[in-house]
């Protein structure tokens, strides 16, 4: 959310504004606590208790680390390198001053803020986030203040400060950040808090560096996975680790693991606790016959009933969940979550995805079927793990607010049917919205789309329907890079410019998108940095950004790079039925490899056509490179160079998976209307492809497992094409 603005000089105006040989030096004032140095303050992530009650030791290493960013870019931008020296809250020196953190934190901005008007009770009411950056004139010096009503705002306003004077963070990594030259700072008077509460991506895997951690910081996102390395870092930078998958019950009562208890009627587990839950008569005994009582031995009924009868039920993420009606294997369920939340491999989560099996199955006892659809069943679990954390923080245990955000997705993508527990906590319990699979040539809300539309009244069945029993907030989860895509040089900027809007209007206030790469990104670069500008402010004008963004990362290669970006999202806005669609089709050699309106070969009268076809998704391409082969040609700037020589490489995957594609189409088409000379043409082009879509190990790295391949050609998802075509058009 954007408050009013004002600047007693226009920003661009004072960038440029020349400075006078008598300028004051300006001093940067941060509370370095015990430390000997701001730097050591910065520095010091790793000594930091993140999980105790007490926020003190936290704020010095974050706001100390945003006065060193600040002291970096300052000193960068204005080429004064003796400048911006960084100086302790206890001993302010003469000159202007930047003071990082508010009164709570700061005792040089407790003396001098109350002069520009800024006080405790104005931040706190900004939320965690939420930030000033207010200039003023105190005692004949410029006395700018930086801060949030916590460390994480006071670290945003930081970076909005330098985003202000033309700091650009486009994607990780130096080449990809813009610093521009200027003179004097601009007087601000600045009130920030974001519109979305969470910003980020989901992820599980430790795949992040340092840079992308950084990146995600400077552009105030705040969400990532509990599995990446360097906890500390991640806490000091502000970002959310998030914990949790589809393997809920695989961690917590996985069906084949040892029975943690002493049971009372088997022999060799007197060593363990006493067991705490009834006998039940379906107990099996050492079935297997290894020794060892495994949960589903000890307590067949705590599992899914299938076909009348109990099953393990589980294989990995998948199959069918355990008997939530029971309330037994719900309580050791519960219990073995919360001490993965207390002390064990969620400890460090400030957000669980509490999720069931991935598009699973429920158990079908009487019991369960009796607590209705499998979402009111889900809500339930919710709530009750809901209340555990609760208990846990109340005794203790636990010192950090924990949300929880549970699936609207799949088998639970159906709201709820009946009314929630009377203290269900919406505060702390959302639900995060998965339109897997919609489609990205039409707006979310398009109702001329059928994919989209159908998810847009399930939506609404979470949101908006005035007779809906869910009334809490709502997550977006976005597929920008879904695991079908493998990477793909896709963009969304039009796509989003209309969608974030929507979703905020619904009233989402979190957001993510799945599997996104954390380097090599090129042209995604634009998706991820408008990701982060709209969730923060979902007013952005989306026009003015791209100016920025093409002005500032192409220079004079904008214009070309321009209208790169708008025919590159017109070419891959397709790609759910370009992969999930087509490249299947043609991995099994599908008689008709065009039966859906939203992908046909090419347009012919009398038959319906409402995306782009084939043919044209080609045609864009041939666009696209004629249009990134004028921009590499012309006379640039090394880093510009660079740059477009990165969204090359990656347009160049996504140029040959498409062209990969239609020429297995054609050589089929060819070979079945009985011109084999003419298919085997096609299908020698085809494996031409296949080969250089082979050699590329590189443009399918960097994201998610499940997104990942070991090369292009395996990413195309129709590697089987091949063969069939050979059986198809027989030897020469």
């Amino acid at each position: 959310m954007r408050f009013p603005t004002v600047c007693r000089l226009s920003a661009l105006a004072a960038i440029w504004l020349t400075a006078t040989a008598s300028q004051a030096k300006t001093t940067v004032v941060v509370n370095s606590g015990p430390h000997p140095s701001a730097e050591a303050g910065a520095a010091s992530e790793a000594q930091v208790d993140w999980l105790d009650a007490d926020p003190a030791d936290d704020t010095i290493a974050t706001e100390c680390f945003a006065a060193l960013e600040l002291r970096h870019y300052l000193r960068k931008m204005t080429g004064r390198p003796e400048d911006f020296a960084v100086a302790d809250d206890d001993a302010v020196p003469d000159g202007d001053l930047i003071l990082v953190g508010g009164p709570a934190s700061n005792a040089a901005t407790r003396r001098l803020a109350a002069r520009p008007g800024v006080d405790e009770k104005q931040l706190a009411g900004l939320g965690r986030e939420g930030y000033r950056i207010k200039t003023a004139t105190v005692d004949g010096r410029r006395v700018t203040l930086v801060a949030g009503a916590g460390r994480v705002g006071t670290l945003y306003a930081a970076y909005d400060l330098l985003h202000r004077h033309g700091c650009r963070w486009f994607a990780p990594g130096e080449l990809h950040e813009e610093v521009p030259r200027v003179e004097k700072l601009a007087e601000l008077d600045v009130t920030e808090r974001p519109d979305f509460a969470t910003r980020g991506f989901l992820a599980w895997e430790d795949r992040g560096d340092e840079d992308f951690l950084l990146w995600m910081a400077r552009n105030r996102l705040n969400e990532w996975c509990i599995e990446q390395s360097n906890h500390p870092l991640v806490h000091k930078l502000g970002i959310r680790m998030v914990a949790g998958m589809h393997d809920a019950e695989q961690r917590f009562l996985n069906p084949p693991s040892a029975y943690p208890y002493n049971h009372a009627r088997f022999q060799g587990d007197e060593g363990k606790p006493d067991d705490p839950y009834p006998t039940s008569d379906q107990y099996q005994g050492d079935a297997d016959g290894d020794g060892t009582l495994s949960y589903f031995e000890a307590h067949p009924e705590w599992f899914s009933m299938v076909d009348g009868r109990r099953v393990p039920g589980i294989k990995g993420w998948f199959g069918t969940n355990f008997c939530t009606s029971n309330p037994h294997a719900t309580a050791e369920f519960m219990k073995n979550y919360l001490d993965a939340l207390v002390d064990g491999p969620y400890r460090d989560a400030d957000l669980v995805r509490f999720w069931t099996l991935d598009a699973g199955r429920w158990c079908q006892c009487d019991a369960c079927k009796a607590l209705g659809i499998p979402t009111d069943r889900n809500l339930l679990l919710v709530h009750r793990l809901d209340r555990q954390i609760k208990k846990a923080r109340a005794e203790g245990r636990i010192h950090r607010p924990i949300a929880i955000r549970f699936l609207a997705y799949a088998d639970v993508l159906d709201p709820p049917t009946r009314p929630l527990p009377a203290d269900f906590d919406y505060a702390t319990s959302t639900a995060t919205f998965y339109p897997i699979r919609r489609c990205y040539v039409h707006d979310f809300d398009d109702p001329h789309c059928p994919p989209n539309a159908r998810y847009a009244r399930q939506l609404a069945g979470w949101a908006t329907d005035p007779d809906r029993h869910y009334r809490g907030g709502l997550c977006i989860g976005e597929y920008y890079n879904v695991s079908g895509y493998k990477c793909l040089p896709i963009c969304f900027m039009h796509t989003m410019a209309h969608d974030i809007p929507h979703f905020h209007q619904v009233g989402a206030r979190q957001f993510q998108y799945m599997h996104v790469t954390t380097g090599n990104w090129g042209n995604k670069a634009l998706t991820n940095y408008q990701m982060a500008r709209q969730l923060w402010d979902v007013r952005t004008d989306c026009e003015a950004l791209w100016d920025d963004y093409f002005a500032r990362r192409y220079g004079p290669a904008a214009g070309v790079m321009r209208r790169f970006y708008e025919s590159l999202e017109q070419m891959l806005s397709n790609v759910s039925e370009l992969k999930y669609g087509l490249a299947r089709r043609l991995d099994r050699g599908a008689e008709d490899l065009f039966p859906t309106p939203h992908l046909r070969y090419e347009r012919a009268e009398g038959v319906e056509c409402d995306a782009p076809t084939l043919v044209e998704i080609v045609e864009h391409a041939a666009t696209c490179r004629a249009l990134i082969d004028r921009a590499s040609a012309g006379d640039l700037p090394e880093t510009v160079r660079a740059r477009i020589a990165e969204d090359e490489r990656t347009f160049t995957y996504g140029e040959r998976t498409v062209a990969y594609l239609h020429a297995c189409v054609q050589a089929f088409q060819s070979g079945r209307a009985g011109r084999r000379d003419e298919g085997r043409r096609h299908l020698a082009e085809a494996r031409r492809l296949a080969e250089l879509l082979r050699r590329d190990t590189t443009s399918t790295t960097r994201s998610s497992s499940h997104a990942n391949a070991p090369n292009a050609f395996e990413a195309t998802r129709a590697t089987h094409a091949l063969e069939r075509l050979a059986k198809l058009l027989g030897p020469p």
